[in-house]
């Protein structure tokens, strides 16, 4: 499948950044926290459901790279999903939590305060539920992957020594939905992909460097 192939160039691309932490360094890799807030979607090839807000939080690490360009990478637990509207006020809410590595390449073009980056993210999924707001209970939602990988971009402005306040925009690449059987109509199985639902995220992060 397509997806496939994007995955794997991704993966490929994002361990070769990886392997560059030790290679082209100037100076020690700086340790801080990070956080920020999630503002995420899902899309499909031809709908778009509305934003939902989240947060993330976690571990952030920096790396200066030759010239202009630095490495940074996080650990964070991120908290994403949407919500769909219903009939008479009703609506659908998805709920996705989390632990994911972006990776990223910055490049200050003027000075050394304002930066440009781009990279990956990879996701591990702990928990996908979806509830209706008619009802208090929500349900996990079913075939979801364990993994989901996409790509980054956005820019940054760097506040002094210690404190970076960056935005960006995350588009996945893998569906969130497995491919598997389900029966149509007349009971004949039909593979059934959720028409290559993935996750669309725009982020604010706050981070602290030690």
């Amino acid at each position: 499948m397509r997806y496939t192939n994007k995955v794997v160039a991704f993966i490929a691309v994002v361990l070769f950044l990886s392997a560059s932490w030790d290679g082209y360094g100037q100076s020690g890799i700086r340790v801080g926290i990070t956080g920020g807030v999630n503002a995420g979607q899902l899309k499909n090839s031809i709908n778009l459901t509305d934003r939902i807000w989240k947060y993330n939080a976690g571990l952030a690490f920096a790396k200066p790279l030759s010239g202009n360009f630095s490495l940074a990478s996080e650990l964070v637990y991120s908290k994403q999903g949407s919500s769909i509207d219903g009939s008479q006020s009703n609506k659908l809410l998805t709920h996705f939590d989390y632990i994911a590595l972006p990776v990223l390449v910055r490049f200050s073009p003027v000075g050394k305060n304002v930066f440009l980056q781009a990279g990956g993210k990879f996701g591990y999924l702990l928990k996908g539920e979806r509830l209706n707001t008619n009802n208090s209970s929500p349900n996990d939602i079913p075939h979801l992957r364990q993994w989901d990988a996409g790509a980054l971009a956005g820019l940054g402005y760097r506040l002094g020594s210690h404190i970076v306040l960056d935005v960006r925009y995350y588009h996945g690449l893998a569906p969130l939905i497995k491919d598997h059987w389900i029966l149509d109509g007349d009971l004949n199985p039909i593979l059934y992909g959720a028409d290559r639902l993935v996750h669309r995220v725009w982020s604010m992060n706050l981070t602290y460097y030690l």
